[in-house]
């Protein structure tokens, strides 16, 4: 399980930056989320620049150097705990990423999902052979790019037909961030009866801030200090459009 920040801003900014006085929280709680990390931003008008450590964050100076130099409107950060012994490899470190016809698409996940091998006949021939792990989360992405090929690249369309896939499935969270090089989404969708019973009841909660331009969603503990903060309802996908920050929130339960 992990822990999640995304941002759209007016100008570019790096992410300690936009964390302000939280600029250490991320490298703090990689103290238990020390998994591994990951950052991807957008690239105007049509790349993504992604780095990613299988270490520690806290330990690792080019999080560190990322975190301070990588200036972006548009971006994400990913700590990664891993689950039912998964490998801690870069393999398996997010974000995961895909072309298609939106441009590059990258993708990160906080949950787990049961029986995840299952899935593999779902997901696309050439998506499979390109994974480069063996996460539950790497065969969601797959799941949610094999449904916005058949979408023509719509993102809210793509994950309400995954989210509905996947119902029947015991899993945490499906809770996602998906970055291109125009559009930042975030997903929250999870189960809270199947919650790990040591885990705090708003571990998968998700919240959001909206103030002059800057889009920003995080998982909790991410961002105590933020201004104008309000929960991401359960069910809900947050889409954002990079170049005008326009925001739209779309239900996918």
């Amino acid at each position: 399980m992990c822990r999640l920040l995304s941002w759209r801003t007016p100008h570019p900014v790096c992410p300690e930056e936009l964390l302000g006085v939280d600029r250490d929280s991320l490298a703090n709680l990689s103290r238990i989320h020390c998994d591994g990390w990951g950052i991807a931003t957008a690239e105007p008008p049509d790349a993504l620049y992604i780095e990613r450590g299988p270490e520690a964050a806290h330990t690792d100076l080019a999080f560190a150097r990322g975190m301070r130099s990588r200036a972006s409107q548009a971006g994400m950060v990913h700590l990664r705990w891993a689950t039912d012994d998964l490998a801690v490899n870069l393999g398996n470190t997010h974000p995961f990423e895909a072309p298609s016809s939106l441009g590059p698409v990258a993708f990160m996940h906080n949950g787990m999902l049961p029986g995840s091998s299952e899935l593999l006949p779902d997901i696309d021939a050439d998506l499979v052979a390109s994974f480069r792990g063996d996460t539950d989360s790497e065969r969601y992405f797959g799941i949610y790019m094999s449904e916005l090929r058949r979408e023509n690249g719509d993102i809210a369309t793509a994950m309400q037909r995954t989210a509905k896939r996947l119902s029947d499935i015991a899993y945490t969270s499906l809770n996602a961030m998906i970055l291109t090089p125009q559009t930042l989404a975030v997903a929250c969708l999870f189960k809270p009866e199947n919650r790990p019973l040591d885990e705090e009841e708003d571990y998968f909660d998700l919240t959001w801030s909206e103030n002059e331009g800057t889009i920003s969603a995080w998982s909790m503990g991410v961002r105590p200090h933020a201004v104008d903060a309000k929960p991401l309802p359960n069910g809900t996908l947050l889409v954002v459009d990079i170049p005008t920050g326009a925001v739209d929130l779309v239900s996918i339960a």
